[in-house]
């Protein structure tokens, strides 16, 4: 059932509004900017006040960053096959350093697996992947901690192997 409303409209709308009157459907004009109003209200109260939605954000960013992190370790696994002996001794070293890189560092990783001969399509396989890491500094610096670790878990399998005599 419809309930009626009365408007307020500002003379000079009001004069304009009489010679076209007749070809416009004015209640269903006002319901729908209406509706369109309350709906934008009701979408603001809404994120303004909805702490779970905010925890949700949250949490769904959180995963797309350990998602990150877990791509540039298996990087990591799968190009530690290119690196030398003389690599896998300075990633130990410049390991504790990894928690201080910054945006730059991935332009560094990309540079470095150039030299090292390792395929630029062998490296992501996602686009949205990819854009992720051209967009967002913090992926990129968790990409490259990740890749340090998957090189260095490869290394901590056979190391003991290598320094054998």
């Amino acid at each position: 059932m419809s309930k009626r409303v009365t408007i307020a409209v500002p003379e000079s709308l009001f004069e304009r509004l009489q010679p076209v009157k007749n070809h416009l459907n004015i209640s269903a004009i006002c319901q729908e900017a209406l509706d369109m109003a309350v709906t934008y209200e009701e979408i603001k109260l809404q994120s303004m006040s909805d702490d779970e939605f905010v925890e949700r954000l949250r949490t769904e960013k959180q995963v797309l960053l350990n998602k990150v992190q877990q791509e540039g370790y298996e990087l990591g696994v799968r190009s530690a096959s290119k690196l030398s002996y003389r690599d896998f001794n300075h990633f130990s070293r410049v390991q504790p350093l990894a928690a201080s890189f910054d945006e730059d560092v991935l332009e560094y990783l990309w540079d470095y697996l150039d030299q090292r001969g390792y395929p630029a399509t062998a490296r992501t396989h996602d686009a949205d992947f990819a854009h992720l890491l051209e967009v967002s500094p913090q992926s990129r610096i968790l990409f490259c901690q990740g890749w340090i670790d998957g090189v260095l878990s490869v290394w901590e399998m056979i190391k003991d192997q290598v320094e054998a005599e």
